[in-house]
């Protein structure tokens, strides 16, 4: 299987369903200056408490929802490719005026079920509970729902789910990769997970960790076990190639080959390329439109809703 960061390589593209914009199009349109972003306790769902997410439910209706697995990934803590995504949601949010859904750490991890250390999930079981949850911020009164993720196989889950939650209750559900964060150019090529620096990769990885708080949980002073890997002789990917990152067919991997590994990080070198790490996260943040990308989704919603009233009674809805 291919390293975290080679499986987020080919970043999926802003996943707005239906009617999918060309690249760039929402968001190169001009758009008003962003209000002031209120000053928030926590931008955390499950840290406000229920009148604090009741009073900024009165002013706007923006969730982000960070999604991952928990599987082994090199030298990095087992659920390193949901804090990527949650790390991103926490900086967006804080620019968008939205809030945070965490805690979504076990859903499907593609092929590294040979390690003790991978949760599996089918996406047949993730995809019933991911709607369920979806339905509920509907229900709550949020409207603008972006799901993020940092993992290759995402797609398998969150693709249904986007666009089952549109066809049942016309909600133009939002889905991208943290790769996206960034500002590009529409026409000049989307850019990749990790770019940037050398280690780019890796500082988003250390990056992550320190903006949730939760830097120590990195080890230090380890180095890889050896032993003999297993290569697939298939070479299946040179006559079907990945697609945005997820090889075209089922596979298994050896453990070794997934998530790559920093030989023997002292505490300092650690700490170092947190801050590096958590500085190029924000840049990135800083740099996206994120406010632009929000006043699209709501204009999609306002027109799914036209059309919902012009062409109802063909448009598939819950139970149908």
């Amino acid at each position: 299987m291919k390293t975290l960061f080679n499986t987020c390589r080919a970043a999926l593209a802003l996943a707005l369903l239906p009617f999918a914009l060309t690249p760039g199009a929402a968001l190169a349109q001009s758009q008003p200056a962003a209000k002031p972003v209120p000053a928030m306790r926590s931008r955390l769902l499950t840290t406000l408490t229920g009148w604090e997410v009741s009073e900024y439910l009165k002013r706007n209706d923006v969730i982000f929802v960070p999604v991952g697995p928990v599987e082994q990934n090199g030298g990095a803590p087992t659920d390193v490719e949901y804090v990527i995504p949650l790390a991103y949601a926490q900086e967006l949010a804080a620019k968008g005026d939205g809030l945070v859904m965490p805690y979504l750490a076990y859903f499907y991890p593609g092929g590294t079920t040979t390690s003790p250390a991978t949760v599996y999930v089918s996406t047949s079981d993730s995809l019933p509970y991911l709607k369920a949850l979806t339905r509920s911020l509907i229900r709550q009164g949020f409207r603008r729902i972006v799901f993020l993720s940092s993992h290759g196989p995402s797609g398998n889950t969150l693709l249904p789910l986007i666009r089952e939650t549109f066809d049942e209750y016309h909600v133009p559900v939002l889905w991208m990769d943290t790769g996206m964060v960034r500002a590009f150019k529409p026409g000049e090529g989307r850019p990749g997970f990790g770019d940037g620096p050398a280690n780019g990769r890796q500082l988003v990885t250390f990056g992550a960790y320190e903006l949730v708080g939760r830097l120590n949980d990195i080890p230090t002073g380890l180095s890889q076990p050896k032993h003999d890997i297993a290569h697939d002789p298939s070479n299946l990917s040179r006559i079907v190639p990945p697609f945005n990152g997820t090889p075209a067919g089922s596979f298994y991997a050896d453990p070794v080959e997934h998530g790559g590994w920093v030989e023997n990080v002292t505490p300092e070198q650690r700490a170092q390329w947190g801050r590096e790490g958590a500085a190029m996260i924000k840049a990135q943040v800083e740099s996206f439109d994120v406010n632009g990308m929000l006043e699209a989704l709501r204009k999609r919603d306002q027109f799914t809703k036209e059309l919902e009233t012009k062409f109802g009674s063909l448009l598939p809805s819950a139970g149908h």
